[in-house]
């Protein structure tokens, strides 16, 4: 059930001065990303895809948006460098209405109390697609999982349309807190988290993008994926926080809702601790997805072992990729933070002593 959402009190106040710089270290990556090939004409489906998508809207909340939806594509292309043409298509348009729908928080829907509206026309769009949609969300959604179902076995459709009711349902946990100002324990946000990141769609939109369904291996092999699933959905929530604190504490209302802020108010960090132990915490399950990838090919032998050597493959690139995407989206860190080198986004800097302002990523070489 999708309950109705708008802004019910005051922000939290805000322990740390606007200015204020914390210093975020390069972190020792043990994965590997790529780009999709492709990924300059991908990038340039913005724009025929925001009309499409954002053309009913207007003033703020397409401005934010219209950022979002660049923002998605470049999130498949580094997420699902693999991906054929046919099949790029598919998980950019997916990709985007996901990164869409979560970034509606930032504008007049959630205000409005129309978040509701928006969440349940989402999940609707992926289980009856043929039905006529009632908002500009679900419309684009539906067109996205119509093109995808036929080139789906149906273990994986079924796998992605729950994974993607159960992305619904946790946000819009995390949409009601977010509106009444309500705070977690680190534990109750994780759990909540777990389903907001949507971790699972990232996997199994990857299994899409390679055609490849693990269904059946799945279903043999439960705690193995168990513990796939595990440690991609921490990795998901390190990156995220550490990566996105600046914009959320500087240009919203609803930091509190953070492993940074939460760390600091709860466990007794300071700032700096706090991220500092964001960065250790994205390397240790960095190195566990490692060692769980060769204790993986260890136990398995002949075909299966090269299905999941395939698979683990396409794993890592989401995770690397999401630190890659999380280290130059505008969305994060402002227009122009980021440039496109041959086939990938860099971005202006990943290390130094960042400053808690509103609009745009600033690293110093110093402290003051």
């Amino acid at each position: 059930m999708v309950v109705s959402h708008s802004r019910g009190g005051p922000a939290p106040s805000r322990i740390f001065p606007f200015g204020t710089r914390v210093h975020v270290r390069e972190i020792d990556r043990m994965l590997s990303s790529s780009w999709h090939p492709l990924t300059p004409k991908w990038d340039a489906f913005a724009e025929d895809w925001t009309e499409e998508l954002l053309g009913e809207l207007s003033g703020g909340d397409r401005a934010i948006l219209e950022t979002t939806l660049r923002d998605g594509i470049w999130w498949a292309c580094v997420c699902y460098p693999a991906a054929d043409d046919t099949r790029m298509h598919d998980v950019a348009r997916a990709a985007v209405a996901h990164i869409v729908l979560d970034d509606c928080i930032y504008t007049s829907y959630l205000t409005d109390g129309r978040m509701d509206e928006l969440l349940a026309d989402f999940a609707a769009a992926v289980n009856d697609p043929e039905e006529e949609r009632s908002t500009f969300i679900g419309r684009f959604m539906a067109s996205a999982w119509r093109a995808m179902c036929p080139r789906m076995p149906d273990g994986l459709r079924d796998r992605l349309a729950a994974a993607t009711n159960a992305y619904v349902r946790s946000t819009a946990v995390e949409v009601e807190a977010r509106a009444s100002g309500e705070t977690f324990t680190r534990d109750e946000y994780m759990a909540m988290r777990e389903g907001s990141m949507a971790a699972d769609v990232v996997h199994y939109l990857g299994e899409y993008s390679i055609d490849i369904d693990m269904s059946a291996d799945m279903e043999r092999l439960p705690e193995l994926f168990a513990q796939v699933r595990r440690v991609g959905c921490a990795h998901f929530a390190y990156v995220n926080d550490l990566l996105t604190f600046r914009k959320e504490y500087c240009d919203g209302g609803d930091f509190q809702h953070s492993l940074v802020y939460t760390a600091v108010t709860d466990d007794g960090l300071t700032l700096q601790q706090s991220v500092d132990r964001l960065c250790d915490l994205i390397e240790k399950t960095e190195r566990r997805y490692r060692d769980l990838t060769e204790r993986i090919l260890a136990a398995t032998e002949g075909e299966q072992r090269e299905r999941m050597r395939v698979y683990l493959r396409q794993v890592e690139r989401g995770l690397a990729g999401s630190l890659d995407y999380s280290q130059v989206g505008s969305r994060y860190h402002g227009q122009g933070f980021s440039r496109l080198e041959g086939f990938r986004f860099v971005p202006s800097r990943t290390t130094g002593w960042l400053e808690l302002s509103p609009g745009k990523s600033v690293f110093h070489d110093a402290p003051v």
